[in-house]
């Protein structure tokens, strides 16, 4: 039990510098003007998705977090969000990596994650039509977003760093507790959750796109386990993956007014990993 809390730790510790170089970056953004409209331009424009998924692919769940965070402020757009959860690969892909059983199948989640993060990315982001915020806020004491930027204000040194730095705080105190308290559910529950999955035959992508919403590393891991071992199919695996985004969906919960918005963003992920897992199966019919 030791073990899952210095985990916990440690996945935080690695988010960490990702989100305070972000903070930095959208604090840089807010004092240069003609840097932050292309920014925005290219947060919202066509390559937005085509970037988002490229980005979610390196395995660090940091960069999930800091699109659920960019999101929240109004900076993406839903299906820009969406093409960075699917495509994100936390743990699995170092883990199949260095797996001789698991080695063979990184090429087709790989490319099944990217292709269908940029379609998704885009689909999605036909429908919505909200524009792209116009100053940097922070996290106010009502979960939301709050900190006006348009005024005048100091440039010192402490100046710049110190909403960045308080703002990396904050999540990587969220996150920290979210990672203990689901890490621990996770390590008293995984062989329970993998009988139960290996029991399921067919339907197993239904069981494995809800493990995969899991807001904890571990969830990529045990999927990844349980694929290696043969107790999940390859479709169930990346119904498991597809709908993973680490640790970024309980960041999208942080803002208790959104309730409706983010129970949407779950269905959406659990539908599209679930999706996947079943197309992927009846594909595997035909072979």
């Amino acid at each position: 039990m030791f073990d899952v809390i210095l985990d916990a730790l440690k996945d935080s510790a690695i988010a960490a510098p990702f989100l305070l170089a972000i903070y930095l970056l959208i604090e840089f953004l807010e004092s240069n003007s003609k840097a932050k409209r292309r920014t925005v331009k290219l947060l919202n424009g066509r390559y937005a998705t085509l970037v988002a998924s490229g980005v979610g692919l390196v395995p660090q769940c940091g960069f999930s977090v800091m699109a659920a965070d960019l999101y929240c402020q109004r900076y993406l757009k839903l299906g820009t969000l969406v093409a960075f959860f699917v495509a994100t690969s936390d743990e699995a892909l170092p883990i199949m990596l260095t797996n001789a059983k698991t080695l063979p199948a990184v090429w087709i989640v790989l490319l099944v994650k990217v292709v269908y993060a940029i379609v998704l990315g885009y689909v999605i982001n036909l429908f919505d039509k909200r524009t792209l915020a116009t100053d940097y806020e922070l996290d106010d004491e009502q979960g939301c977003c709050h900190h006006d930027m348009g005024g005048e204000h100091k440039r010192g040194f402490w100046n710049f760093v110190k909403h960045p730095l308080l703002h990396t705080l904050k999540i990587f105190v969220y996150i920290f507790v979210v990672n203990a308290v689901f890490g621990l559910l996770l390590y008293y529950f995984e062989q329970p959750l993998t009988q139960f999955a290996a029991s399921l035959g067919a339907a197993q992508s239904l069981f494995t796109a809800l493990i995969g919403l899991v807001p904890n590393c571990a969830s990529s891991v045990i999927l990844t386990g349980m694929y290696a071992e043969g107790l999940i199919t390859l479709p169930a695996l990346l119904a498991g993956l597809v709908s993973n985004s680490g640790i970024a969906l309980a960041i999208l919960f942080k803002q208790k007014k959104q309730l409706k918005r983010n129970l949407l963003i779950l269905a959406l992920m659990y539908f599209a990993g679930a999706l996947c897992g079943i197309v992927g199966w009846l594909v595997s019919l035909a072979f």
